[in-house]
């Protein structure tokens, strides 16, 4: 029989704190800003003090990567809402002692917060991205209902960037005392290793230094409005025969927007990529970084761009005009103007002078302005203060 251990030591077993375990539900593990901002998360909050466990659809390449790097991942069904959602979310939360969910992307955010408030845990929800004027206006009072009652059943709301905060402010879907704003982060000591390691060339992409190349890495969904860069592509092919446009991605709207390149005759001057484990890897290739998107929280991509040196042509939304300073880092132009882009993009590729010089401003802004440890932290303490730890 084994003896008891003395009252000292009793003690101190006691006293020693479990790491607290979040559970982070994704929409999609395609690269993107959710599945990509918990990547930074498991990378660098340390693991005596967290431990995650990721429910997400096994749909794109960080669910292998979430479990390369020895967390547990619990595959979702791809639909965005489903029984199967609240019962998987309710035996992780069980089975698990999960302190905290942490929810990304509209159908997590509403199984995983509605789970919670049943099984009385905390929840965080981040929105990378406010996406509700695509809706027609029936569906839009609906969802922006629904989205004000799940505020009220969550504990903290995380806001990727300062105007997308003032924007659900306006649109009453948390109160102010509920939201912090973490602006995303990037890891540049990890992209320079990255661009130092395995550069992508362009002569692996057939293109030579007389090419003039712009280029974009997103997912391909309505939202990006891609096709505003393929028409901005078509008007621009007279005044530079040898511009190329680099899309890096995919997703749904993939086929449309290659039939939209070659009903446009461009077929010649667009590369599609397809998805890279490492985007940051094109930013070589590219003379100038463009987005056309109608809505964003704040990309990641637009970040490592401009931490690469490069200058940037975005439209003027939330979370392009929370990094680019027009005239300073890049030039923001008006939504839904493919004129306007393509004119913004001829402003620029004709001032190599000035595209160095904005380049060069962008770097050091994100270097100073949106450090990977600055997000790292302050997701930490959002964690803490919703597990009261």
């Amino acid at each position: 029989m084994l003896a008891a251990p003395p009252l000292a030591a009793v003690s101190s077993i006691a006293h020693v704190k479990q790491p607290i375990r979040v559970l982070e539900l994704l929409v999609t593990t395609s690269p993107g800003g959710g599945p990509k901002h918990v990547w930074d998360l498991v990378q660098h909050l340390p693991r005596s003090e967290f431990e995650f466990v990721i429910g997400a659809p096994r749909d794109g390449i960080f669910f292998d990567r979430f479990r390369d790097r020895g967390l547990e991942v619990v595959e979702f069904p791809l639909a965005h809402l489903g029984v199967r959602h609240f019962h998987l979310t309710r035996r992780l939360i069980s089975r698990l002692r999960i302190d905290v969910v942490h929810t990304h992307g509209k159908g997590p955010g509403c199984y995983g917060r509605l789970v919670a408030r049943w099984m009385r845990v905390p929840a965080i929800h981040t929105f990378h991205g406010l996406h509700d004027s695509g809706y027609p206006p029936l569906s839009r009072h609906l969802y922006l209902a629904l989205e004000r009652q799940l505020a009220r059943w969550s504990h903290t709301i995380i806001n990727v960037s300062r105007s997308q905060h003032l924007e659900g402010l306006g649109l009453r879907l948390f109160r102010p005392e509920q939201s912090v704003v973490i602006v995303n982060g990037v890891d540049i000591e990890d992209m320079e290793r990255v661009l130092l390691e395995s550069p992508i060339r362009r002569e692996s992409l057939g293109l030579t230094a007389a090419d003039v190349i712009i280029g974009c890495v997103s997912r391909f969904d309505p939202v990006q409005r891609i096709e505003l860069l393929v028409e901005a592509l078509r008007r621009l092919r007279a005044r530079f025969p040898r511009l190329v446009l680099v899309l890096v991605g995919g997703g749904g709207e993939q086929q449309r927007i290659r039939r939209l390149v070659f009903e446009g005759g461009v077929s010649e001057q667009v590369i599609f990529t397809g998805f890279l484990e490492s985007p940051a890897r094109i930013q070589p290739v590219l003379d100038l970084y463009v987005a056309s998107s109608r809505k964003e929280g704040l990309p990641p991509s637009i970040l490592e761009a401009m931490a690469a040196g490069l200058a940037v042509v975005a439209t003027d939304v939330p979370g392009h005009r929370d990094v680019v300073v027009p005239g300073e880092t890049g030039l923001l132009v008006t939504p839904e103007d493919p004129a306007a882009l393509a004119d913004a993009i001829a402003a620029l590729l004709t001032d190599p002078a000035r595209r160095k010089s904005l380049g060069q401003a962008g770097r050091e802004r994100v270097r100073q302005e949106f450090s990977i440890s600055a997000m790292v932290d302050a997701t930490a303490a959002a964690y803490r203060r919703a597990a009261r730890r």
